[in-house]
Order: C-alpha cells, then structure tokens, then sequence
C-alpha cells in the first residue's frame, strides 16, 4: 500500500511528473498493448512493489529512493512514458513508449547514478524491480532478460 510519506513526496515533487490512478494506469497499459500487436511495435514495462522496495531499504532511505527515482524520469527527457499506480495502490508501474530493454538499463543507472550518494546498498531494492519487453515474441532480440543479468 502506498504510504502517506510517499503520497506527500509525489504531491510535493518539483519534477511534475504524472502519476495514472490505477484503474487508468490499467487501461493505458491494454491499449498499449493493442497497439504494439496491431503495429508490430514494441515497450518495455516495469513494476515497481512498494512493499518490496520498503523492505530493502534502511529505514530512513525510502524517501531518498523515490527522489533518485523520480529524478532519473524526469531528467531524461522522455515525455512519451507512462508512470501509474498498480492495483490496490501496491506499487508503480512504468511503461516505456517505442523502448527495448536498454531504455530501461539506461533508466535504472540514472536511478542508481542519483541515489548513489544517499541510498546504501540501491541495488537491493533494484533487484525487486520487474522488467520486461513486450510483447514476448521480441524479447530476445531486445536484449529483455531478468534483471539480474541486465543491469549489471
């Protein structure tokens, strides 16, 4: 569940990045989906669990995640991506318009690149983080393999 603190941090963020409610975050998600097969393209989805993160994460750090994460979308200019909430206000999820996986390998080492400095150990709650290309029939070609192989 989303807590207040991160409620706060969204609604108090400078970088004015967009955040789907879920129901419409869903439905974005399945039109993009009818897209992609009806125009043989492609994108890169991404969930991140709040309760997974929270849990990897020293007690004082979970702000100082979200700020790296929230910096490293609004610093690379790509307005086309799609930031929701996933069911039951669980987590976020993240679609990443016309992207194979080395627009997401490229998005988490900015995370990594901003949190660096006040997130100890950031890939523990990196490798909750869930990853792929859609749709599958181009997975190997995009280079979409589980995290633990593409973001080091």
């Amino acid at each position: 569940m989303i807590s207040e603190q991160l409620k706060n941090f969204i609604k108090k963020q400078k970088s004015r990045i967009v955040v789907y409610p879920n129901d419409l975050f869903e439905q974005r998600v399945q039109e993009e989906m009818i897209r992609a097969d009806e125009y043989k393209s492609f994108f890169v989805y991404v969930e991140l669990d709040f309760a997974a993160i929270r849990k990897n994460l020293f007690k004082d750090q979970e702000e100082k995640f979200w700020d790296a994460f929230f910096k490293s979308l609004a610093s690379k200019g790509r307005g086309s991506d799609v930031l929701g909430l996933l069911e039951k206000n669980s987590g976020f999820g993240l679609i990443m318009l016309d992207s194979k996986m080395e627009g997401w390998t490229r998005l988490l080492g900015r995370i990594r690149e901003f949190g660096k400095n006040s997130v100890n150990e950031m890939d523990k709650p990196l490798s909750t983080i869930k990853a792929f290309v859609y749709p599958a029939y181009i997975e190997q070609e995009a280079g979409a393999f589980p995290l633990e192989k593409s973001a080091k």
